[in-house]
């Protein structure tokens, strides 16, 4: 896991490279447009969540992530199904994916091969293959640069090739190791608690999922302002378990102004019953730099922590486990 998270700088490249080649395919209808569903889990789907944040601001469409066996109904010939799945064989996306295809959905498929791309070659769907031989949850940047790539070239959003050399050269000279380290020391034995803006939330949930995976460690997100109306007032019982927490909170010099003034408040609220509370900034220009140097920032974080626990960052041995007694049934 070291190894990919050292060469992330040159996963971005080359998902850049596969990016700089992407074409409408020329048998695909003029259709118009009107929504966006993202259908993929784990690590398929976060590169989803960048994708979505990044876009926001600018589409004119809306844009969804799927986590299930399931489209909504709603999905149908105007509708642009992005199915993301880097093993190409994840059950659930297999079955959103049959789902689309019923509802007459416009189909990209994004994967490294396995039956979505059997799929998507038997059906001449339009199929972005990317290097594979990762753990799905190390290949995030070869999802979400194809899935920018593929809402540019329909006009969904502006070019953001710019903000992703931004991005690129923020991870590979990435200077905050000694950070990462000291704050993996002070989670060992504590649960984080993760706390963003609603813009920066992917960050969140890619250090919950690391920390999850590589770490084998609890630990949990929210965002600002939501949290602050309903979680916040949680931060008095149980009285007992507030030393075991350790909140982060994950900042930008693009949160909107009365956001960063929640988080100065809440930061005063949670410091009564909570000793443990750690700042993190995002650094770069553009939304994306923010987001790829904070997911990154995390990956550091959960491999130091892995460390602390003593545990082997790479197998995810309860998921396959789970994978073997579903495939009974």
């Amino acid at each position: 896991m070291k190894d990919l998270i050292e060469k992330f700088s040159e996963q971005l490249k080359t998902a850049a490279s596969i990016a700089e080649t992407y074409t409408l395919p020329s048998n695909e209808p003029a259709r118009e447009i009107r929504e966006v569903v993202i259908a993929g889990l784990g690590g398929s789907a976060f590169g989803g969540e960048i994708t979505r944040k990044v876009a926001e601001k600018q589409s004119h469409v809306p844009i969804q992530i799927y986590r299930s066996y399931a489209v909504p109904a709603h999905v149908g010939p105007h509708t642009l199904v992005i199915i993301s799945s880097y093993s190409g064989n994840t059950e659930e996306t297999l079955e959103a994916f049959q789902q689309a295809m019923q509802a007459g959905a416009m189909i990209v498929c994004i994967t490294s091969g396995g039956k979505v791309a059997e799929i998507a070659r038997a059906n001449n769907f339009d199929l972005v293959i990317i290097p594979g031989g990762y753990p799905p949850r190390a290949a995030a940047g070869l999802s979400f640069v194809q899935q920018l790539s593929v809402l540019h070239a329909r006009g969904i959003i502006a070019d953001y090739r710019q903000d992703l050399q931004e991005a690129i050269q923020l991870v590979q000279h990435f200077e905050d190791h000694a950070s990462a380290e000291n704050l993996a020391k002070l989670l060992k034995n504590n649960i984080p608690v993760l706390y963003s803006s609603d813009v920066f939330e992917p960050a969140a949930i890619r250090w919950r999922q690391q920390i999850n995976e590589n770490a084998k460690q609890l630990c949990w997100h929210h965002v600002v302002p939501e949290m602050n109306h309903n979680e916040l007032v949680g931060w008095i019982y149980p009285k007992n378990l507030m030393d075991n927490l350790h909140v982060i909170l994950i900042r930008s010099s693009l949160d909107y102004h009365r956001t960063a003034m929640r988080f100065d408040i809440n930061k005063a609220i949670i410091a009564k019953s909570c000793k443990h509370i750690t700042e993190v900034y995002g650094k770069g220009d553009s939304l994306l730099a923010q987001l790829v140097y904070l997911l990154h920032f995390g990956d550091w974080v959960s491999l130091y922590l892995a460390i602390e626990n003593q545990v082997d960052p790479t197998p995810v041995a309860v998921i396959d486990f789970l994978k073997g007694e579903l495939a009974k049934q």
